[in-house]
């Protein structure tokens, strides 16, 4: 229930001591059930020399499993909800940004590049009072590459802006239902097209 924002402790349903909580998540990890999407500076790379665990966010392994435990099951299938969660038209999720934003992490896993480690970031302006997120990081061409995930055509890019202003990067990445095109220093593109991301340099 979670998933696509940052795991909370005393949300977890039950009476569960943190420490409990902590040692099934380290199991569900090992196992290959979920997968941590962690919190760095991403002042430069390695991405994973500047981490925080204390900021956490899990992606479940797989969408259609996800949405068959939210009792999200249609006469089409899971996947053929994943489907229209991806071309759009699944408009009555209340949640289909953290599950966009979930598929969407999968899928940049799947087309890592395989002699990369296969690790996920996310940034967040950790001052008081600030709600600027950057849904993912990923490292290219030896820089910090900001990723926006929006489940339709619009939506602001303020926290991206604002990231790359603080760590003077001059390229970002949006994906969503929009087409291929470019924003000012942002690519956008398709969420069916996420391989895109690990493509030849931008030119």
């Amino acid at each position: 229930m979670q998933t696509g924002g940052k795991f909370v402790f005393s949300q977890v349903q039950g009476n569960y001591r943190s420490e409990k909580v902590k040692a099934a998540l380290e199991l569900l990890t090992d196992a290959g059930l979920i997968k941590p999407v962690v919190h760095t500076a991403a002042n430069g790379v390695p991405l994973g020399a500047e981490t925080n665990d204390k900021f956490v966010k899990y992606l479940f392994l797989d969408s259609g499993l996800l949405l068959r435990l939210l009792g999200l099951e249609n006469t089409g299938g899971l996947s053929e909800m994943s489907r229209l969660i991806l071309v759009g038209t699944a408009s009555d999720l209340v949640n289909k940004g953290s599950l966009t934003e979930m598929v969407a992490g999968l899928e940049m896993l799947k087309y890592s590049p395989p002699t990369q480690r296969h690790d996920l970031y996310y940034w967040q302006n950790l001052s008081r009072g600030s709600q600027a997120e950057v849904d993912y990081v990923i490292a290219k061409d030896m820089k910090a590459v900001p990723v926006e995930v929006k489940a339709g055509t619009s939506g602001s890019m303020k926290s991206m802006y604002q990231f790359m202003s603080d760590k003077q990067l001059d390229y970002g990445i949006r994906t969503s239902l929009e087409n291929f095109g470019q924003l000012d220093r942002i690519d956008i593109i398709p969420l069916y097209a996420l391989s895109n991301i690990f493509k030849s340099p931008r030119q």
